[in-house]
């Protein structure tokens, strides 16, 4: 296990609060788009994370489910002090969704993100910046975190499904939807649904870093399917979530 320190700060945080903040406590999610996060995350790290997308065996534990993708999982726990956030790298585990049917019972088991990558610059930054918000909006300083790079591939014939268990909550208090590339594919139109009432919002990831966040005790969401414009297209997404550590 290995521990890292890094500080966030800049234009994406007005007197130390995520400058996305208070959309999160009012509307329970935020839509952000990739020039706002830009400067997050450099050119060359982004492409070293991105390229770790080229690397992720097919997810075994969708049997019965006319989907096809691939995916890892790695787990963190991070800390927020302030501007510091640290990272400690937890040992894989399996990955539980009870709140959502078609998952509920069952132990997932997925092939590890390398620490090497769960400690990149590109992940470092994401998961500091989720973090902080996280914090800011829920008041949690330590949380055990979930990362899943995920690649959704669609094919003539069989689209791909990146929310095959339909409209949902995902069962964790925080989770933060960064896009990192999609290539061949049109759809994948996301859904937001706020549990108050108010009118749905719909919205397309398109480029790089283009994210979603969300409180999940105050939305759900889905997200429509992704059709191949050729043989076959992909939608590659970082989620990242968060539950209070205990």
């Amino acid at each position: 296990m290995t521990d890292t320190t890094i500080t966030t700060a800049g234009q994406h945080f007005r007197d130390g609060v995520p400058a996305f903040l208070d959309q999160v406590r009012s509307a329970g999610f935020v839509v952000m788009r990739r020039q706002e996060l830009a400067g997050l995350v450099g050119h060359a790290d982004l492409a070293e994370l991105r390229g770790a997308f080229e690397d992720l065996p097919v997810d075994n534990q969708v049997d019965g489910v006319d989907v096809y993708r691939e995916r890892r999982y790695g787990r963190l726990r991070v800390d927020v002090d302030g501007d510091a956030v640290s990272l400690e790298v937890l040992p894989n585990a399996v990955f539980r969704q009870d709140s959502i049917p078609l998952w509920k019972g069952r132990n997932r088991i997925f092939e590890p993100v390398s620490e090497e990558v769960l400690l990149s610059p590109a992940i470092r930054a994401l998961v500091g910046f989720d973090a902080r918000m996280a914090t800011a909006a829920g008041g949690t300083t330590s949380w055990r975190v979930g990362v899943h790079l995920v690649r959704v591939v669609a094919r003539v014939g069989a689209d791909g499904l990146p929310t095959p268990e339909g409209r949902h909550r995902d069962g964790h208090s925080f989770v933060g939807l960064h896009l990192m590339g999609r290539e061949g594919v049109t759809g994948g139109v996301s859904t937001i649904h706020p549990d108050d009432g108010s009118a749905k919002v719909t919205t397309t990831l398109l480029q790089p870093l283009d994210s979603v966040f969300f409180d999940d005790n105050m939305i759900t969401h889905e997200v429509s399917p992704v059709v191949p414009e050729g043989a076959s297209g992909v939608r590659d997404m970082l989620q990242i979530d968060f539950n209070p550590m205990v």
